[in-house]
């Protein structure tokens, strides 16, 4: 056990001048959670709840070459709800979503159209 608490002190103490770098920046952190800031909502959830409409808002999951990223409708509603927050919108309410294949930019395409809201929780 001596010995343990003495290796122990040793290789914290070899460790003091470790710095230890990531590429995460502070200022990031707001942009990375951003759609998490606007809450999904259903047409009978709204039934109850004062709101307008913000705009409109679309998102895009595109695969433009088989190498890349398979599209996703997840992608394309996080897109749709980015777009949501930068419009001031704490809901976003969902319309439809459309798969697309072969188009001429993208092999595999969705876009999904909502409304972005503002919900009044009062």
């Amino acid at each position: 056990m001596k010995y343990f608490v003495a290796l122990s002190a040793l290789l914290l103490a070899s460790c003091s001048s470790f710095e230890f770098k990531t590429n995460l920046d502070p200022s990031n952190f707001t942009e990375y959670f951003k759609p998490s800031s606007v809450e999904e909502v259903t047409e009978e959830e709204l039934v109850s709840k004062p709101y307008r409409t913000v705009k409109t808002v679309e998102g895009l999951s595109c695969q433009e070459d088989e190498k890349d990223a398979v599209a996703t409708e997840a992608d394309a509603r996080t897109k749709a709800r980015i777009k949501a927050a930068d419009a001031g919108a704490n809901a976003i309410r969902f319309d439809k979503c459309v798969h697309l294949k072969n188009t001429k930019a993208c092999r595999v395409s969705i876009t999904c159209y909502a409304d972005a809201l503002i919900v009044d929780d009062k």
